[in-house]
């Protein structure tokens, strides 16, 4: 999956990408210096609905826990300036840190720190910057990330093998389908009166070993 495609497939704006009209929606200057842009900054991308935005960063271009508590004094800046805004205060709970490594492990300890920005750390393949793969198993930890229906249509072969393993016997399926709320457990003159008969006990557990 690519991450960028993922993004604009769900309808969010890149606005390192779009051209003025839509930068002056949030004056990027009052994040960093617009000549000059932080090197691990790769988009900025917000939601259609505007109350939503991820800063996606490069995970590799220093210490993890240095990287997100740069960014959290950047935004915490940028709200505080931007305060009176009511698009701010609309975003100002929902604005994630998206941070994509590529190597084989990372501190996200990070993650734990919610105080100023969400952080979400996703291992990635970033020989293309502009192209970034991230596999299926950790695009579920993107919170817009749409399941593909396909992962939920059931196994056939399994569902043929799990027929196969329920019962026939006309008595034992009345006893597996019987409507039984709570277990009926008595006990009079020392012996225990119980929802099922000794027999029924048998058959389900012939059917059980066979």
């Amino acid at each position: 999956m690519v991450l960028q495609e993922e993004f604009k497939t769900n309808g969010y704006i890149n606005l390192l990408e779009s051209d003025d009209s839509e930068n002056k929606v949030i004056e990027l200057d009052d994040l960093y210096d617009v000549e000059q842009k932080p090197e691990e900054l790769l988009g900025i991308f917000l939601s259609k609905k505007m109350d939503e935005i991820f800063f996606l960063l490069n995970g590799d271009s220093m210490d993890i826990n240095r990287l997100c508590e740069e960014w959290d004094n950047r935004i915490r800046v940028f709200t505080m300036m931007n305060g009176d805004s009511e698009l701010i205060q609309k975003l100002k709970f929902n604005i994630i840190q998206l941070i994509i490594f590529s190597t084989d492990s990372v501190d996200k300890n990070c993650e734990k720190n919610l105080m100023i920005s969400r952080k979400i750390i996703i291992k990635g393949d970033m020989s293309e910057i502009e192209q970034i793969q991230i596999d299926d198993a950790d695009a579920i930890e993107l919170p817009f990330h749409m399941i593909p229906p396909e992962k939920f249509t059931a196994d056939e072969e399994k569902v043929n093998r799990l027929s196969e393993l329920m019962p026939t016997e006309p008595t034992l399926v009345e006893l597996l389908t019987r409507d039984i709320k709570k277990v009926n457990k008595k006990e009079k003159d020392g012996v225990w009166a119980k929802s099922f008969k000794i027999q029924e006990f048998k058959k389900i557990k012939e059917w059980l070993e066979a």
